[in-house]
């Protein structure tokens, strides 16, 4: 019988009888290579275009590139504004890197299952049991300059320059308790040129969902948190 693999680390399992005479070549390998990959392998990973990158899941020992998703650390690269990971959706432990300063990474467990968020040159050391993103430390705090209308993603802390103009920020979708989005007046000028902060189908500070809220005060500073569907977004103070 041939050998199979584990379904986290793809790790090679030698039926017992098999591989007679090469046995140890094999096992040096799952150690020198998959489990040293596992432990402390870091990759970068240079993303292209706006959609997404599903991480390599090859069998046994492999090359780096050729099981992305087995490496303890990965960097990922983009020259554009957002960008989604597909990890494979098992149980694994993950230190992530951000190594561009201006792409908001998803990371998505599967091929359509739960996401979380690394923000523009953060890092964030995360868990997941397949099922589920936990974020157990996230480094670094990242303003983005915002001249024009923008979807936010959770975590988001943003310069909003309305001098030319009045923007229109939108919250997440389907957004978590505890998920923030906070914001600055960078110039000045919300009393001229207003920020519309649309909440989607959510509610903010308990209005009604949907209703939008706009922010005319020269040199606001707030942010918005997530509670739940009953009160939608609250405010707290910057």
């Amino acid at each position: 019988m041939a050998s199979t693999f584990s379904s986290r680390l793809k790790i090679e399992l030698i039926t017992s009888g098999e591989q007679s005479g090469s046995w140890g070549t094999t096992t040096n390998n799952n150690l020198s290579q998959s489990i040293e990959q596992a432990i402390a392998g870091v990759l970068t990973v240079a993303t292209t275009g706006t959609g997404t990158t599903t991480l390599s899941t090859g069998n046994g020992p492999q090359a780096q590139a050729d099981n992305q998703a087995r490496q303890a650390g990965l960097r990922f690269t983009s020259s554009e504004a957002t960008h989604t990971v597909q990890f494979p959706a098992v149980e694994k432990l993950y230190f992530l890197i951000n190594g561009s300063s201006t792409c908001t990474f998803t990371l998505r467990l599967g091929a359509s299952g739960n996401t979380t968020t690394l923000l523009p040159s953060k890092t964030l050391f995360v868990a997941t049991d397949g099922t589920n993103w936990f974020v157990l430390e996230t480094t670094g705090t990242t303003y983005l300059e915002k001249t024009s209308a923008y979807t936010a993603f959770a975590g988001d802390n943003l310069f909003i320059d309305t001098s030319a103009a009045a923007i229109t920020i939108t919250l997440p979708s389907s957004p978590s308790q505890g998920d923030t989005v906070s914001f600055i007046d960078a110039e000045g000028t919300f009393d001229t040129n207003a920020l519309t902060v649309e909440p989607g189908s959510e509610k903010i500070m308990g209005n009604t969902a949907g209703d939008e809220m706009t922010v005319s005060t020269e040199g606001a500073g707030f942010a918005l948190v997530y509670q739940d569907s009953d009160h939608g977004w609250r405010l707290r103070d910057k």
